[in-house]
């Protein structure tokens, strides 16, 4: 039978299902084919965790770059000109890494997922532990083509246009890479479908280490609160609310300085990119995180407006502080550094815990409160309530709540600048609530960068040249992005 060997899942092939520091990063003694990839239970294991070690050592652009250009781009920080302006184009050199690396993964989530299909019910202690490998993932699978229909489609567009993502569910090899684009409607359909297993199947949750069934509920929920189409609020509230109700390890911090020191660890992230595993490199783990160690240092300012906010915010004294330079060479502090993710910086902390922040317990309280406000606009104190219920569980700050809320434009105000401050640059959440909450009559987006022109074609980034160029069939570009 014809061998074909899997580049990405070059990192299973001896992986053991013990130790974090075992499956996440041990590098395999041979490259796996189709023929001998999933070949038993102990196989389909190693294929899942596989995964783990392409996302850990392979994702290195998927956490504090994705999410600081997407806050430059809602104009909360001008660190990158190009996000700032939305002047990127096909050409573009600082959009593809992020495409590749979500691929590369996808890829070994198909390769996992089509080994352990293809193995009888029989080879696995019960059809629960097949499907619960299966659910994992899935889930891998739906969040990461999620990122790129946010990252690289017209999300925002009806479910009829054509520029969703290039859907792929088999292992790569040249006899199948000629795809074209989905729709926007297939695309959302594809990542329900993964993230709606995941959430029936997928193991529970006990760390963040690992894709879990509630990861996959809140990235559900949050897949419709951003999308908002009809019936989309009321669906997401449901699951926000099964998500509040679930008596689960996964709870707030109420410490908030200890969500950050504890980083993947923390009890409030659902999931995170793990990298603990990356210490004995030249510059540790912050090597894999250089934005959270190294970009906060030398533009530490931010926007006036998202500055004020942080800067009187409660939260403050324990989300900023004074911190020293991340080179060798340069001896220089500086206070209102963006502490809770720089930490001590690439120097003085290059093994800190450079963790990012997907999807944490605080954000469910938050969409909530949005969910409350766009499907029953006349309850304001309703909808302010889980916003407060929120603040009121934080010991480190004591937080007081917000009060003084009398109309709906008020409420939506205030609901969109704890997104800002409670989320800052730990996740997408922020942009898109620059686009989805309106202030003076329009998206938020355009209060707090009104110099810059651009449309909403420039809501994502463009197709990289080199997967344009790459197919012998036509690919569309993002209209006004080529």
């Amino acid at each position: 039978m014809k061998k074909i060997k899997i580049f990405s899942l070059l990192l299973a092939g001896s992986l053991c299902f013990t130790a974090c520091d075992d499956y996440l990063t041990e590098t395999p003694k041979h490259s796996l084919t189709t023929d001998n990839a999933v070949l038993d239970y102990s196989g389909a294991k190693n294929a899942v965790n596989g995964i783990y070690g392409v996302y850990e050592t392979g994702g290195s652009n998927l956490g504090g770059y994705l999410y600081s250009y997407l806050q430059c781009m809602a104009g909360f920080w001008t660190y990158s000109n190009e996000m700032y302006s939305m002047s990127y184009k096909q050409s573009s050199s600082a959009t593809a890494s992020q495409w590749s690396q979500l691929y590369d993964i996808i890829n070994t989530c198909n390769a996992a997922i089509n080994g352990i299909n293809k193995l009888d019910d029989s080879s696995f202690p019960s059809v629960a532990d097949k499907n619960s490998l299966l659910g994992e993932a899935r889930c891998f699978r739906g969040y990461c083509n999620l990122e790129l229909l946010w990252l690289y489609g017209h999300w925002f567009d009806k479910a009829d246009s054509p520029y969703g993502i290039i859907y792929r569910d088999q292992t790569s090899e040249l006899s199948n890479l000629m795809v074209g684009r989905s729709t926007v409607g297939e695309s959302y359909q594809y990542i329900l479908d993964d993230l709606e297993f995941a959430e029936q199947n997928a193991p529970d949750y006990t760390t963040a280490y690992r894709m879990n069934k509630l990861f996959a509920k809140a990235m559900h929920a949050k897949l419709l609160l951003v999308r908002g189409w009809e019936g989309d609020y009321a669906k997401a509230l449901t699951l926000v609310n099964e998500l509040l109700a679930n008596n689960s390890g996964w709870q707030m911090e109420t410490d908030l300085a200890k969500l950050y020191e504890n980083g993947w660890n923390s009890k409030e992230n659902c999931f995170s990119h793990y990298l603990g595993d990356n210490t004995d490199s030249y510059y540790g783990i912050s090597g894999y995180e250089f934005m959270y160690s190294y970009g906060f240092y030398y533009s530490n300012k931010f926007t006036d407006l998202v500055q004020e906010w942080l800067d009187n915010d409660a939260r403050h004294d324990v989300t900023f502080g004074t911190a020293r330079a991340p080179e060798t060479w340069d001896t220089s502090t500086k206070d209102n550094i963006l502490t809770k993710l720089y930490h001590c910086g690439r120097y003085a902390g290059k093994n800190d815990m450079y963790a990012t922040y997907p999807m944490r317990y605080a954000e469910l309280y938050l969409m909530k409160a949005e969910l409350l406000a766009r499907t029953n606009p006349s309850d304001i104190q309703g909808a302010l309530a889980p916003l407060n219920e929120m603040r009121a569980k934080y010991t480190n700050p004591v937080m007081e709540p917000v009060t003084g809320i009398s109309t709906h434009q008020e409420l939506m105000d205030a609901i969109f600048k704890e997104y800002v401050v409670a989320l800052f640059m730990e996740n997408e959440t922020p942009w898109f609530a620059s686009l989805r909450f309106e202030h003076d009559g329009k998206p938020w987006i355009y209060t707090l960068k009104p110099e810059v022109n651009f449309s909403e074609n420039q809501y994502c980034w463009p197709i990289p040249d080199d997967e344009i160029h790459a197919h012998s069939n036509v690919i569309e570009q993002n209209p006004g992005l080529e």
